[in-house]
């Protein structure tokens, strides 16, 4: 009876045990879950290509902020991994998708595109889509070519969307589409060529003097590479 009794005994033992392992189990696979969860990105390489391609600026007058100021270049690069990102958000279907693509590859071939958010602490001067603004715009590029914008245009629509995408964008920062051309008015020659090494958005007025720089190397050829995987993209889905 006691062997019996001792059997049992260490067989209730091993239950525990095996029920505390599996329970632990439990409980370190939701932990990992709840890590997962907590990167919007699903640990994907959008956020990388994102701040690559994000810069930002701020102008002081003594110990005042007067603006403050982040923008993020479209480049080919950055299309390709917003609509891998988008892709992987929303599963599009086949038309939706196809359209989406259609839509980066044209607009890299027409525009130099950058997203800015902007805070002024007085919203009155946060006008930089108006004609008769407060600040001047422009892109500078490594030789010293100032090009002027083709399009200022106010995104008044600030939802979970475009945050997610541009997470430094919030309710306290006016947001704009700004447009430059691709190639150099008059002529077919890229403004962006092999030649330059960077190229900046400087922002200018009697409240100060700033600039947001991105490096470029060689973008051409990257830009030749990746439209062609936009192209190559859009091919596969309009097969499937």
């Amino acid at each position: 009876m006691k062997t019996n009794h001792y059997i049992l005994l260490l067989k209730s033992i091993l239950l525990i045990v095996i029920l505390a392992v599996y329970q632990g189990c439990q409980i370190v696979s939701s932990i990992k879950q709840l890590e997962a969860s907590s990167d919007p990105y699903q640990g994907g390489t959008y956020k990388a290509v994102l701040m690559k391609w994000t810069s930002e600026a701020r102008i002081y007058r003594g110990l005042d902020l007067e603006l403050m100021t982040s923008a993020t270049f479209k480049s080919p690069e950055f299309r390709e991994a917003y609509v891998d990102e988008y892709d992987r958000a929303y599963n599009p279907s086949r038309e939706e998708k196809e359209k989406l693509i259609k839509d980066q590859k044209e607009a890299s071939l027409i525009y130099n595109d950058f997203i800015m958010a902007a805070y002024v602490p007085n919203k009155k001067w946060n006008d930089f889509n108006k004609k008769d603004s407060i600040w001047g715009i422009h892109l500078n590029v490594g030789n010293e070519k100032k090009i002027k914008p083709l399009e200022i245009r106010k995104i008044k629509k600030i939802d979970a969307v475009i945050t997610h995408f541009f997470p430094y964008i919030n309710t306290w920062k006016s947001v704009y589409l700004v447009r430059f051309p691709v190639k150099l008015p008059g002529t077919d020659k890229n403004i962006i060529d092999d030649a330059c090494s960077n190229i900046k958005i400087v922002i200018t007025g009697v409240l100060g003097t700033t600039e947001m720089v991105w490096n470029i190397t060689r973008i051409n050829r990257k830009s030749e590479a990746q439209n062609s995987k936009l192209e190559t993209l859009a091919q596969t889905v309009s097969t499937d």
